[in-house]
């Protein structure tokens, strides 16, 4: 769970930073501001973390790069070499923007391809997952799912980053994504869920676990979702002058934002809970 929410976290915050942020700067020729740069900090720390978490998973650490043996089979070895990639992007990117932040124009396509990177490596991760084995997860719905993840985290905290002089354009923007993603993972539930009882005894069981034994955690990630809405439609109508919008942006902000990694917490934790292989009935 840490090692996939946050790297996705991190690559949802690098995209968006890069369109909303780094983007109008760049077209109209204008400086960074150098209180943006701790965006990047944000994400190069949740990407380190995330790779840091993931060396659990592996009985000795120190033959990690050993994974990379299987580039040519294994989805798991492409996902260890894009983690590094990304991270190793990042990393300069980061330093690049600390030590000039004013030429940002002369690396911004280091920032776009560390974005793209970041991107497949979503993918990546997402086909790990999708096994013929574990039905449940053997669908288009775990890339939507991580996908979503990505930019819901990532609208959710530039927004944060937008509050004090952030562009009109930017936070009317990250806020639709706010209101639209979960609008979205609640639209498409009663589609996993139908899809679910139909795709075998193994996706009947999954839907059953989620149903019954892990009810509740079924219904915080609703309400959760429901309140992501919610506290995005309030900051999208919070923004109604630039007088008013720094005093009452504030609050629906950051509660969205909390609402929302609850949302992506309870989420993930339902995911693995459908682990019930082909078999295991």
């Amino acid at each position: 769970m840490v090692f996939t929410l946050a790297v996705q976290f991190s690559v949802g915050v690098i995209v968006l930073y890069d369109l909303f942020l780094v983007f109008p700067v760049f077209r109209k020729k204008e400086k960074l501001p150098i209180r943006f740069s701790m965006v990047l900090l944000v994400a190069l720390i949740a990407a380190f973390c995330g790779a840091l978490f993931s060396f659990l998973h592996l009985g000795n650490p120190s033959k990690a790069l050993n994974t990379l043996a299987n580039l040519d089979r294994s989805w798991l070895s492409r996902e260890v070499l894009f983690v590094l990639i990304y991270s190793g992007l990042l990393f300069l990117v980061t330093i690049l923007q600390f030590r000039f932040p004013s030429a940002i124009r002369s690396y911004k396509w280091l920032l776009d391809l560390t974005a793209i990177t970041g991107l497949i490596l979503v993918y990546v991760m997402s086909r790990i997952y999708q096994l013929p084995s574990m039905p449940a997860w053997n669908s288009i719905f775990t890339p939507i799912g991580f996908y979503l993840a990505v930019f819901l985290s990532g609208s959710s905290l530039l927004l944060l980053f937008q509050l004090n002089s952030g562009s009109w354009a930017c936070q009317k923007g990250l806020t639709a994504m706010i209101i639209a993603i979960p609008i979205i993972q609640l639209g498409l539930l009663p589609v996993h869920m139908s899809w679910l009882g139909e795709a075998g005894e193994s996706a009947r069981l999954s839907q059953n676990l989620l149903l019954n034994q892990y009810l509740p955690a079924f219904f915080f990630r609703l309400g959760f979702q429901i309140l992501t809405a919610a506290f995005g439609f309030w900051a999208f109508f919070s923004i109604s002058s630039d007088t008013l919008k720094k005093r009452n942006l504030f609050i629906p902000a950051l509660l969205a934002f909390i609402t929302m990694a609850l949302t992506l917490i309870f989420d993930r934790f339902l995911f693995y809970q459908q682990m019930v292989p082909i078999g295991n009935l």
